[in-house]
This record gives structure tokens, sequence and C-alpha cells, in this order.
């Protein structure tokens, strides 16, 4: 994984209210939500960066008033992601 330095002014920290511990996470997750606003991540990309379940990044998404754009490269993911529960499930037989 790849670790980016940003300086950020304490007293734009202490302006948002963010946490200094809480304030990495933060980042990541609106960077997540901007990708996935701007069309340039799938759905499962952007809760992936998130560190959230698809679940919660969509409750996410609500929260920010964004809508889903479940297309193609979406439904593609899942469908990959079910033969792989499926194929788990087999093996156990």
């Amino acid at each position: 994984m790849k670790q980016v330095a940003v300086n950020i002014p304490d007293e734009v920290v202490t302006f948002l209210g963010f946490k200094e511990k809480d304030l990495s996470r933060e980042l990541l997750v609106r960077f997540a939500v901007t990708l996935y606003g701007e069309g340039r991540v799938s759905l499962g990309k952007a809760a992936e960066i998130a560190g959230l379940s698809y679940a919660d990044f969509m409750e996410l998404l609500a929260e920010y008033g964004l809508g889903i754009n479940y297309g193609v490269e979406d439904l593609e993911e899942d469908l990959r992601t079910l033969r792989e529960i499926d194929a788990l499930g087999n093996d156990r037989c």
C-alpha cells in the first residue's frame, strides 16, 4: 500500500472539527466518495478504498446525498464475487 504524507494546518483540522487520529480515515473516505461521485471508480472499488463494506458505503453515499451508479462494471464485480462464494460453498461438500 502506498503512503502519502499531507500537511494540513492545525487550524484547518480544528475548524473542520476532526480529531487528529480520525483525520486520515476521514480523508480516505471522502477521497473514495469523490472518486465514485466523479465516476472514476466503481462502487466496489470505492468501498474498498474507504475500507467499508458495500452496504456501509452505499449508506455513506446516501448521507452525502449521492445516488448509486450501478453500472456494468459493478454488476460484473458482483457476479464474480457471487461465483467465488458459490465455489467456496461447493468446496465444503
